[in-house]
C-alpha cells in the first residue's frame, strides 16, 4: 500500500532490485511486474472500484521526497466517477492534448527509428 496515498487502496508495484528506468529491467522482472499488475488490478476492480488508473513516471529531475522517489514503480489507483481524486484533482484538469501535425509525426518517427 502506498503511504502517503492518493486514494483508498492506492497500491505500488515495485521491483526488488533498484532500477530507475523500465528498460533497465530484466525480462524476468518485467514479466513478474506485469503479472502483479494484472493480479492486483483484478482485485481492485473486484473489491475497491469500478475502474483503475495504472501510472508510471520517470522524472529524474525531481528530488526524492515523501511523494517522489527515483526508483522504478507502478501505481495502481482504484477509481470511480465521483471519487476523492475526481473531487480534488480531476476538476482542475484542462484538456491538454494537441493535434499531431504531419510534420511533427515525421520528425518524431525519424528520431525514434
Amino acid at each position: 500500500l502506498s503511504n502517503p496515498r492518493l486514494t483508498t487502496g492506492h497500491l505500488l508495484i515495485v521491483p526488488k532490485r533498484h532500477v530507475q528506468i523500465f528498460s533497465h529491467l530484466k525480462n524476468k522482472e518485467i514479466l513478474e511486474i506485469f503479472k502483479y499488475l494484472a493480479k492486483y488490478q483484478d482485485k481492485v476492480l473486484e473489491k475497491l472500484g469500478k475502474g483503475t488508473e495504472i501510472r508510471q513516471n520517470f522524472r529524474p529531475y525531481k528530488k526524492d521526497s515523501s511523494t517522489h522517489v527515483n526508483h522504478f514503480h507502478f501505481h495502481i489507483l482504484p477509481r470511480e466517477d465521483d471519487d476523492e481524486m475526481a473531487k480534488k484533482i480531476d476538476v482542475h484538469r484542462k484538456p491538454f492534448y494537441a493535434v499531431l501535425s504531419d510534420k511533427e509525426k515525421k520528425k518524431i518517427t525519424t528520431l525514434l527509428k
